[in-house]
């Protein structure tokens, strides 16, 4: 046979032949798969067609039959459940069963593309699912896919060069200082205003208020200790149905101590116990669906503009950084991670700031 590049090759009987790698075994071999045409022209445009679909295979065999719903079902069931905490393993398991597995669940492993997972957002993006969201399912589909051993040179590049739908974040307001004072007269009038209180005055979560306990308050010391955080989950069983979950905070920096205040300090001190939960009721806790609830009645009652609770830790941080606090101190009173993340958060609410110093140069 004549070869013309690109493996390219004239064969004895007049046609092309092109051959292209459509795989590895699983001692790193590499097997080939072939297409033949009449004319050189024919067999380029072919050519490159099949190396466009198989560029981006993480196959590692020929022989590996397992689907995709299988791979999912398998570290869903042996791994995932041992290496996370109990929401998180719902969280992850409600996207995979809703997003994943009716798309790509009967696709075999060795025959996942990038074509595949583009397609895949493109589906998402159409659902209108937010960009945040579809980038956490691809990318807890990857642990799955990586979590299996895939870990060749064709899976490392599955994942790369993948197009989302362009959007901008949408900025969380602060209240005004006059919606606020509105709102913490009308919250110190009713018998459920005190959740909003510690989200003005503590910038607390609202799953962290429902799992708030008596035990976690010192008075001497005048300061909360977060610990715990309260939310409604899927049931591991059945993802339809939702259960409620108690747990620890999301993360290590999230397990933090935030100072009271003497407005919030006298509140707790004066708020009658019913419960061991902070604003529980009867021996029981209020979870965050509650809480919502009760905050939107306060909410329409003051013919407020729409806001959400968790404006309320954003206000927080806010009126801190107005007041001068570092973005340090802030960050660890919120429980962020970094203080990056809370710099890309509340860049504008600096400004002020800049704006003070810039002015007092000469």
């Amino acid at each position: 046979m004549a070869r013309r590049g690109e493996n390219i090759y004239k064969r004895k009987d007049g046609r092309w032949e092109g051959r292209y790698i459509k795989g590895r075994y699983s001692n790193g071999r590499i097997y080939y798969g072939y297409v033949y045409a009449k004319s050189f022209r024919e067999i380029r445009e072919s050519l490159s067609e099949k190396k466009r679909l198989y560029n981006n295979l993480i196959v590692v065999s020929d022989d590996r039959n397992e689907t995709v719903a299988q791979l999912i079902h398998k570290w869903l069931s042996k791994e995932l459940n041992r290496q996370v905490k109990a929401s998180t393993y719902s969280s992850y398991k409600y996207k995979m069963e809703r997003y994943i597995l009716p798309y790509l669940g009967e696709l075999p492993i060795n025959r996942l593309t990038k074509t595949h997972l583009q397609q895949l957002i493109d589906q998402l993006t159409e659902k209108e699912l937010s960009v945040t969201t579809i980038r956490t399912i691809v990318q807890i589909f990857k642990s799955a896919i990586k979590s299996s051993g895939l870990t060749n040179p064709f899976y490392d590049r599955l994942f790369q060069g993948l197009h989302y739908p362009f959007s901008i974040k949408k900025k969380i307001r602060a209240l005004s200082e006059k919606e606020q004072a509105l709102l913490e007269k009308e919250a110190q009038q009713s018998e459920n205003g005190l959740p909003i209180l510690l989200a003005l005055h503590t910038g607390l979560r609202i799953g962290e208020i429902s799992a708030l306990k008596w035990q976690d308050i010192n008075f001497e010391k005048k300061e909360i200790t977060v610990t715990r955080t309260l939310q409604r989950i899927f049931n591991e069983q059945q993802s339809s149905q939702t259960v409620i979950h108690e747990g620890f905070v999301k993360s290590s920096a999230s397990y933090r101590t935030v100072p009271l205040n003497e407005k919030i300090l006298r509140l707790l001190k004066n708020k009658k116990r019913t419960s061991d939960y902070v604003v529980g009721r009867k021996g029981r806790y209020f979870e965050p669906r509650t809480l919502t609830y009760q905050f939107k009645k306060i909410i329409n009652k003051l013919k407020l503009p729409m806001i959400h609770f968790h404006q309320l830790r954003h206000t927080f941080a806010t009126r801190l950084l107005e007041l001068g606090a570092d973005i340090a101190s802030v960050s660890s009173l919120l429980g962020h991670q970094s203080v990056k993340m809370t710099l890309d958060i509340y860049t504008d609410s600096l400004m002020a700031q800049r704006k003070k110093w810039v002015s007092r140069l000469k």
